[in-house]
């Protein structure tokens, strides 16, 4: 049948973050705040920092960090600036007017080691992003997913951060589309069309996966289930201090209800006596599986929506064969409904795209143009972040 193809419906609403491209850009809470206090105006490019670690890990996913941002300004106006402008000069400065060397070390001088406008322009990002930016800048909240994860797993944060290069941002606000994004229908299609680093690592890139993923052509009435779902998930992280990973290793894990010699709850156990939570396992426990019973319905939904109620998803636990063999057992949808729902969703990507190439608006350089903009994630930060 063919490779899934760009969809213009999909065009310009995923968007990778910013690549900062400097270290001295980013600061701890308490050196944003010690800014901040000595003067307010500072404020005014000073913005907390959102990373994939802060998105999985945190169960208020609240970002850990603040960086400075410029924008695109001249470096006449990055001095209005002068606390965080010297920040900038005296850490970034440097790393980005380095000279190149010679292949046994030696600088050559007047050769910078970086791409133009890197060195010229030090005190701005490397990648500014100024269309994700644009594009959500009349949203409150935006739909994110960490480009390198266990889990696909979307999720919605405040739209003023900045978000670093690890994280995917999507210009939605509603629960019907993250009803979508959220399924099993989608972590199947992006697994299937995704590159992976080992097993089950996902490298999820939008031109991968999200740009050419058919939508049902009506998506309102998953609004009520998706609120549901996001909202009880919200709340369950709260209590349980648990962040992303942790909660869906858990609804992943089979024996969750044995409490006999089970790693996952004894870390639980050690985990809420250490966050002084008053909760008991038994709580989580069944959390959990009202989560899994959301997922179900969830999954059930959409299924209709695409009028394939021939499907049986048979939700259970089973053996995933793209995963490694140490772990892959995953609470999902019986093996023969995920390969016809694949070829389902297949044919009707086809189908979109001929009915979209006949539009006078149609782009046949879309896919190519987007496959540049999203490299491969081990190869798009010359300089760590996290």
């Amino acid at each position: 049948m063919g490779k899934p193809m760009p969809l213009l419906s999909n065009k310009g609403k995923s968007f990778q973050g910013s690549i900062v491209l400097g270290k001295g850009f980013i600061l701890t809470s308490e050196e944003a705040e010690k800014l901040i206090k000595k003067n307010p105006r500072n404020k005014d490019v000073l913005f907390q920092y959102l990373n994939g670690d802060d998105l999985n890990n945190d169960s208020e996913q609240k970002p850990s960090r603040w960086v400075i941002n410029f924008f695109d300004w001249d470096e006449e106006k990055a001095k209005t600036y002068p606390d965080c402008y010297e920040i900038i000069d005296k850490l970034v400065k440097p790393e980005r007017q380095r000279w190149k060397k010679d292949h046994v070390g030696n600088e050559i001088v007047g050769i910078y080691a970086l791409r133009k406008p890197l060195p010229q322009k030090w005190w701005i990002y490397g990648e500014k992003r100024p269309a994700l930016y644009n594009a959500i800048s009349e949203l409150d909240q935006v739909m994110v997913i960490t480009r390198v994860s266990k889990y696909v797993v979307t999720t919605f944060v405040d739209s003023s951060y900045i978000f670093m290069d690890k994280i995917v941002v999507l210009s939605y606000e509603q629960k019907d589309i993250f009803s979508i994004l959220q399924s099993t229908i989608f972590d199947s299609w992006v697994w299937k069309y995704s590159s992976t680093l080992g097993a089950n690592t996902i490298n999820f890139a939008p031109n991968d996966c999200f740009e050419n993923f058919p939508f049902p052509l009506s998506t309102e009435s998953l609004q009520n289930i998706g609120e549901l779902y996001y909202n009880f998930r919200k709340e369950l992280m709260k209590k349980s201090q648990l962040g992303l990973t942790k909660i869906y290793n858990l609804f992943h894990s089979q024996d969750i209800s044995q409490y006999e010699n089970n790693s996952k709850l004894n870390f639980l156990k050690k985990h809420l006596e250490k966050a002084n939570c008053c909760l008991k396992i038994e709580e989580i426990v069944s959390d959990v599986q009202n989560l899994r019973n959301l997922h179900i319905q969830l999954d059930q939904t959409i299924i209709n929506l695409y009028d394939w109620k021939d499907i049986a998803l048979d939700h259970n636990f089973y053996e995933i064969d793209y995963l490694s063999q140490n772990d892959r057992v995953r609470f999902t949808i019986h093996p023969t409904a995920r390969k016809e729902i694949l070829k389902r969703l297949l044919l009707l990507n086809l189908q979109q795209y001929g009915e979209e190439s006949k539009s006078d608006s149609f782009d046949k350089n879309f896919g190519k143009k987007r496959a540049k903009s999203f490299p491969k994630a081990s190869n798009i930060t010359l300089f760590p972040e996290v």
